[in-house]
Formats: C-alpha cells, structure tokens, sequence
C-alpha cells in the first residue's frame, strides 16, 4: 500500500486509541455518558481500521484474495464495527438532546444493520452493490446530522439550541466531508470501477476512505480537546464529599504522602478530613477537637507540604496519588 498510506493508517489507529482511552477516563471522572459513547466509537473505528490493514496482510503476505467466505466474513464485520462506531454517535447525539424515546434509540442503527446485511447478502456482485453497501454508513451519519438540525429548528429549549449551535462548525465541516464520503466512494464504484488509483507515487485503494478519516481525526480532535478539559478540571477542583471510591484512593495515597513531608498521625486525619471537603468546624466536631487545635494543624500542613492554601494542598495531595 505503500509507505505513506501504511503511516497514514498508523496514524488513524493510533489517534483512534489515544481518544478513546481520553474519552474513557473522562467518562470514570465526569460520569458523562458522551464520553462513553465517544469512548466506544473511537475503540470500534480502531477495530474498523484494522480490519483493513489485515486484509493488506491478508493479500500481500498470506496471498488470500478477498473473495468467497473470507470477502464475506470480513465484510459482516465491518458492518458490526462500523454499527458500533455510528450507533455509539446516535446515542451520543441522543443523550445530548435529552431523547428518551426508546424505539427512536434503537430503529436508525437497526435499520442500518437489515440494509447492509440484506445488501451483503442478496444483491448481485457488482460495483454498484458496493458503492451502497458503504454508502449506508454516510446515510447513518447524515441522518443523524439531520435530526441535530431539525431538533433545532424545533426545540423549544434556548439551552439546547444553545449546546448545538456552539458545535455549528464541527457539525457543518461533518456534513462536508460526508459528502466526500460519498463522492469518494462514487468514483471508485460508479465512475471509474477500479479497486485503486494511481496518482503520481501514491496508490489509493477502494477499499479504504480518506475522508471518512479525516472525519473521524476531526471528530477525535475535538473529543479529545473536551475529554482534557474535562481531566483538567478534575485536577484543579477535585471532587468534594464522601463517596466510596474516592476514600479509597485518599487512604491508598496517604501513607506516601505523610511519608514525603513527614505529617503526624493526627495532621493525617486532619488532612484526611480536607480532602472530603470539610471546613474547619467540621473538623473540629468530627473528631471532637477545639476549633483552634484544628486551625494550627491546617496551619502545619500548609507549611511542611510547602502551600498557600487549601486547594492548593488539595492539588498537590491528587498529583501525588
């Protein structure tokens, strides 16, 4: 496939990774279930991809032709991976719009999968056939852009529209390169009927899109750039209140950090009791001190941990864990 494409490709399932594994730990953070379905999308767009480097795999070392059982087989699984990367979208889509009409969840993908699977399985070989078996993909995609729209023409709530029209230019440059999808494919398939073209030392294969990832690359970038706001946030203002996970993580921690800046027994229980939250006088009563004996504690752990001030403890305390 030459060099270039084969460092392209690289670069499509790296970044796919680099995404989804952002876009997972802001989901573990936040809770958000955008991030979850990004998450998802991104892994099965890197799966989708991989497929395609093993037929190159498949073809130039294990001369195994794409055709027959394994043309099949391979092609039922890009269906899945690419139901999981557009379905995982529509959730997305979905659960920033507040939709909650369970079969309006679950008709588009299914439709998705009858039409692929009916084109796979009973359409004539041919490259027409091919040209919708894939065009399917971009039809998922430009529906959902479309409900995106219509939803806000429609909605009534200033604060969704708002959250769309602040993703006007992603959403614009989406349909953009749809629309390439398909012409891509188009010549391919229609126009030229050719599995690759040749342009000067480059050789593009049919069986791959470069617009549909570019899309994702641009898709990923954003994800990615919300996912690290999302992780910045939680360094700088850490959660407060008592959950189990996060004391489990504080008692974990604690021993290495009293240990770095040599605190006492009861500064570690102070210590403790700052990082879920309480004010002073909480402190106090919690452990049945003077509220005085509480302030001179805080003080001393300011000093010896080298802080101005609480949240600033608060930080150092979390980059250490």
């Amino acid at each position: 496939m030459g060099l270039v494409l084969f460092y392209w490709t690289l670069l499509v399932m790296l970044f796919s990774m680099v995404a989804s594994a952002t876009c997972l730990s802001s989901y573990l953070v936040s809770h958000k279930k955008t991030y979850f379905f990004l998450f998802t999308a991104f892994l099965m767009y890197f799966l989708d991809v991989s497929f395609v480097f093993q037929d190159e795999y498949a073809l130039h070392i294990l001369h195994i032709e794409f055709s027959g059982v394994y043309a099949v087989v391979r092609s039922l699984i890009l269906i899945v991976t690419g139901f999981g990367v557009l379905e995982s979208f529509w959730l997305m889509v979905c659960d920033y719009l507040r939709v909650s009409n369970k079969k309006l969840l679950i008709v588009p993908g299914a439709a998705f999968l009858v039409i692929s699977i009916a084109l796979l399985l009973f359409t004539p070989e041919s490259d027409p056939k091919w040209f919708w078996f894939y065009t399917t993909r971009a039809l998922f995609a430009f529906w959902i852009i479309a409900y995106g729209a219509f939803s806000y023409f429609t909605k009534s709530s200033e604060v969704l529209k708002n959250r769309l029209w602040r993703r006007k230019w992603l959403i614009a440059g989406a349909a953009i390169l749809l629309a390439c999808i398909v012409g891509e494919d188009a010549i391919f398939f229609l126009i030229l009927q050719t599995e690759t073209i040749q342009i000067g030392p480059f050789v593009l294969s049919s069986e791959r899109n470069y617009a549909e990832n570019l899309l994702m690359l641009c898709i990923g970038i954003v994800a990615f750039r919300d996912a690290c706001k999302t992780l910045s946030l939680r360094f700088e203002k850490p959660p407060s209140g008592s959950n189990v996970w996060q004391e489990q993580e504080i008692i974990e921690t604690m021993p290495r950090y009293a240990k770095a800046y040599q605190l006492s027994a009861r500064e570690c229980e102070v210590l403790y009791e700052i990082l879920l939250g309480k004010d002073n006088q909480n402190i106090a009563s919690q452990k049945q001190l003077a509220l005085s004996t509480v302030k001179v504690h805080v003080h001393n752990i300011l000093q010896k941990t080298g802080n101005a001030n609480r949240q600033e403890l608060i930080q150092d305390f979390w980059r250490t864990s």
